[in-house]
């Protein structure tokens, strides 16, 4: 079952759809397209491996994709809406559909497993991320992450982490393209996807440290969704902790890394100074604007944003404040003119007399009338 919510007209629940029941639980979503203008479809993945495209309007099933054996464990859709990225549960493949045909456009197949139970199974795909052009995609599965240009197929981004990812962000800025990883670790690197200095090394830095004991609770990173305005994140941890952060000290250190090199390669300080110069920089790496916990601190297993800039909602309180203001001056504008008018119909002598006359043989009939309903009905012998 699937249950819509319209944050319009302040209903959390407006409606359900009965999915069938051959199809499975639904395991994932994704409207179409997600972004302006707004979204016409809904694409739903399902744990039998079938992908369902649903109409928004009615919630009508539009089309039914055959998707993975095994099960469907991510989706992205292009910003477009005309194609859409799923990740197997355990097939190993990673398909791209095309939404406008209804059919399957291509298949990457990633070959790559992991022993349960002494047998071989596929590591499931578990985030799938466009950019907001849509020319690059990204993905994560196990420990490895991939981005990958649409136009030419090459790999911008292909590297392993020491802990297992939970869910990858793309951000975007004037300084490039990068991806923010929420690892299993407590960790929360970021990465830079297509700047590599001279010796082929990529650009990376941990904006937060792992922990060094076992991970739980708030410390372990499950989801991380970037916001469309600067290097701003919201990440949710198992404690049901969400936050909001701002990476761009990280971004800025990065990238300034080669410059600090060479300028402190001819002139080192004493220990206390590079170790205060590591406490500034750790400061600057994250920067958390907020955080509250959800409920009773239940685990986050799903998050998903949305951002309205501050000029936006600005003009849309004034031009509420407006509209209300424009509202009163029109009744208060139609009121008086009433008044106005009943005061100013001219009125001769002839006109009053016979107005009044109306007026009394109303009256008369009105009493006749009364007359009638109150006299008593005499009983016939």
């Amino acid at each position: 079952m699937l249950k819509t919510h319209d944050w319009a007209k302040r209903l959390n629940s407006s409606g359900e759809v009965r999915t069938p029941v051959d199809f499975g639980t639904p395991v994932c979503s994704a409207f179409a397209p997600n972004t302006t203008p707004p979204s016409t479809h809904c694409m739903v993945g399902f744990s039998g491996g079938k992908l369902a495209l649903y109409k928004k309007r009615d919630w009508s099933l539009q089309h039914v994709l055959a998707g993975h054996e095994g099960g469907v464990s991510s989706l992205g859709v292009h910003p477009s809406g005309k194609l859409a990225l799923s990740g197997g549960q355990s097939d190993g493949k990673l398909k791209l559909w095309d939404l406008t045909k209804g059919r399957l456009a291509y298949v990457t197949n990633l070959n790559r497993s992991e022993a349960r139970g002494g047998r071989s199974i596929s590591i499931p795909v578990v985030s799938i991320v466009w950019t907001k052009n849509g020319s690059a995609y990204g993905w994560a599965y196990g420990n490895h992450i991939t981005v990958r240009d649409v136009d030419t197929g090459k790999d911008l981004l292909d590297v392993e982490l020491p802990s297992r990812v939970n869910q990858i962000a793309i951000m975007e800025g004037e300084d490039g393209i990068f991806v923010a990883v929420a690892c299993n670790d407590g960790s929360l690197p970021v990465l830079a996807v297509d700047d590599v200095d001279n010796e082929g090394v990529r650009r990376a830095i941990l904006a937060i440290e792992p922990v060094n004991k076992v991970v739980a609770g708030e410390e372990r990173f499950k989801c991380i969704q970037a916001i469309d305005y600067g290097y701003l994140v919201v990440t949710a941890t198992s404690a049901g902790v969400v936050s909001v952060m701002d990476l761009e000290g990280s971004i800025k250190m990065m990238m300034s890394d080669e410059t600090d090199d060479d300028s402190l390669s001819g002139k080192i300080s004493g220990e206390d100074e590079r170790e205060s110069d590591d406490e500034e920089d750790m400061e600057l790496a994250v920067d958390i604007i907020t955080s509250v916990q959800l409920g009773s601190g239940a685990r986050v297993t799903c998050l998903t944003t949305w951002c309205g800039t501050a000029v936006e909602e600005g003009n849309m309180k004034r031009k509420d404040i407006g509209t209300r203001d424009k509202q009163r001056e029109t009744k208060a504008s139609q009121s008086k003119n009433k008044d106005n008018f009943k005061d100013e119909i001219p009125m001769d002598g002839p006109t009053v007399e016979k107005a009044r006359a109306l007026v009394s043989k109303a009256k008369k009939i009105e009493a006749k009338k009364k007359k009638r309903r109150i006299k008593p009905k005499l009983n016939k012998n």
